[in-house]
């Protein structure tokens, strides 16, 4: 694990360098991506501290974000009407089950940013869920894109970012309360995320 842990930005980079390339230039990124998010929401897990706690939080977080996909997808009374593509990975109930990790990686991620700021846990985790709507904006323009998901119209609700703001505070004081340790491989994943999808977006994908 720590051999993990000492290469974990240069193996998160790597993945990613390789991502943008697939993206841009081969058409193919949409086939394997979902590997990819699984791979780096792990990498990020494995720099937790190794206790029962951080296991819990793992669990929680993903099967939360599962679930309010699941009711996002079959009853459009949150997010808004979409659906997702095979793009996504294998889907159970029309739901993708790699979209907890996504949750799980991207909150952690906003929560471990704004750790840093001088605050209370609240407050902490308003800016972590405002910076978590801020990264799925980008993440929204390269998936539609690429097909891995679709909204009714080809319109984004504005209800869309009020519920990733919502759920994306709730997490994150949720993670914030209960681990104090932070954790600079999703800080650095986060960061990457944020360059990968804007790099995209100005590479017109």
């Amino acid at each position: 694990m720590a051999i993990i842990r000492n290469y974990t930005f240069l193996i998160l980079l790597i993945l990613h360098l390789v991502g943008i390339g697939l993206f841009a230039y081969l058409q193919y990124a949409p086939e394997i991506s979902y590997v990819t998010i699984l791979l780096s929401a792990v990498l990020v897990f494995l720099n937790e501290p190794k206790s029962n706690k951080s296991i819990l939080i793992f669990i929680t977080i993903f099967l939360a974000g599962y679930v309010i996909e699941l009711i996002g997808v079959q009853t459009g009374l949150l997010f808004g009407s979409y659906s997702y593509e095979a793009a996504m990975g294998p889907l159970f109930m029309e739901t993708p089950i790699v979209i907890g990790a996504t949750w799980y990686a991207v909150v952690v991620g906003a929560a471990n940013i704004a750790r840093r700021i001088k605050g209370s846990t609240f407050g902490r985790s308003i800016i972590a869920g405002l910076m978590a709507v801020g990264l799925d904006f980008f993440i929204e323009k390269v998936a539609i894109a690429f097909g891995f998901w679709s909204w009714e119209l080809g319109v984004i609700p504005l209800f869309n970012y009020v519920c990733w703001f919502i759920f994306s505070a709730l997490f994150a004081f949720l993670y914030l309360h209960f681990q104090k340790n932070e954790n600079a491989a999703a800080i650095k994943l986060f960061v990457i995320w944020l360059l990968f999808f804007g790099l995209l977006i100005l590479l017109k994908v």
